[in-house]
């Protein structure tokens, strides 16, 4: 199974800690050079001299080259090794591997994405292919960034929206159910919230946590979710299915996670929902008043009083209706004010 390594991986043994082993490499600047992890043993091995003009002798210095982030020179030593020894060698998955990180290197993003690709394709039961879809894990995430931050070499700011969708969906499609996977649709739902895409970002976060229920982000994307429905509402002017969505997500995660609940203010939204949604009934008979509809601006004020009792909402639809003439609660009747629904007369049609 793929699991997600963010540290990228720009050779074969680049490390900046090291597992402990029965042997140690020689602290240095050509430790990574002449050391090699094997994941089998868990061990750090001590590589033999690479002898130039040899198969395993001429990729030996790609690596090292690579190992010392030259990766000019680890570039053109990989492309004239595949010249020369082609595609049956033994070591090509690794040849290949070499060139594409090599790449990455030098900031050619998209070739180096194409490089794993062939890599991915070709080879895809080779050891390098965990670090391959890693590798494009962090091209989809820096084009997803858009940001001036630490890349591979030096400062970039590197910005191809579409191609870093594309490259999360290729790993939620070919790598379902890894941890890289749920990291990619994580980060595709973070990348909608971040521009104002909330209804995509609700369903990206919605299929996060329905496909990944056990994830340590499924908190996460069930909260985000609902902030993301609740994003998406324009305002009382305009529909609100956002909003009942929101509350219906907000009441989801509340019931699973209360203690958590509590700690986001989630109670607190809960209420701001309701007095919004009693607000734009109210908002909705205001509009009738003004087009002299009556019977309407009548209905609309009680199901206010109705629906959301309790809230300044509901007392000012009461005042209203008190004003039409509409108002007539029995003498032991509660009012708006109360938990309980006023009765509101019929009388009184245009």
């Amino acid at each position: 199974m793929i699991r997600i390594l963010l540290p990228a991986m720009m050779g074969l043994c680049l490390l900046p800690m090291l597992p402990m082993a029965s042997a140690q490499p020689t602290e240095g600047p050509e430790y990574v050079e002449r050391w090699t992890f094997d994941p089998e043993t868990g061990q750090w091995l001590e590589m033999a001299r690479p002898e130039p003009g040899t198969e395993d002798g001429d990729l030996d210095l790609a690596r090292q080259a690579l190992a010392r982030e030259d990766y000019t020179a680890a570039r053109e030593q990989t492309e004239a090794w595949i010249e020369t020894y082609g595609g049956a060698a033994d070591r090509y998955p690794e040849a290949l591997y070499v060139s594409a990180t090599a790449l990455l290197g030098l900031g050619d993003y998209r070739a180096a994405y194409d490089a794993y690709s062939a890599l991915l394709n070709d080879f895809p039961g080779s050891v390098f292919a965990e670090r391959a879809v890693a590798a494009q894990f962090r091209i989809g995430e820096q084009y997803l960034d858009g940001q001036r931050r630490k890349a591979w070499r030096g400062l970039l700011r590197v910005r191809d929206y579409d191609k870093g969708l594309e490259i999360m969906d290729d790993i939620v499609a070919n790598h379902g159910g890894t941890d890289l996977a749920e990291l990619a649709l994580k980060t595709k739902a973070d990348y909608y919230y971040r521009k104002g895409e909330f209804e995509l970002a609700e369903d990206e976060y919605a299929r996060l946590a329905r496909d990944y229920p056990q994830s340590r982000y499924e908190p996460y994307a069930l909260l985000q979710g609902a902030q993301s429905a609740m994003a998406s509402f324009p305002g009382v002017n305009f529909d609100d299915a956002g909003l009942v969505e929101a509350e219906e997500r907000f009441v989801q995660f509340r019931d699973r996670y209360p203690a958590l609940a509590e700690a986001k203010q989630v109670p607190v939204i809960l209420e701001q929902i309701r007095a919004t949604r009693a607000q734009k009934e109210f908002v909705t008979a205001e509009y009738y008043i003004r087009t002299k509809q009556k019977r309407a601006a009548a209905y609309y004020f009680r199901s206010t009083i109705q629906h959301w009792p309790g809230t300044t909402w509901a007392a000012q639809a009461e005042a209203r209706l008190v004003a039409m003439g509409l108002w007539e609660p029995a003498a032991d009747e509660p009012t708006a004010a109360t938990e309980l629904p006023a009765r509101v007369a019929m009388a009184g049609s245009e």
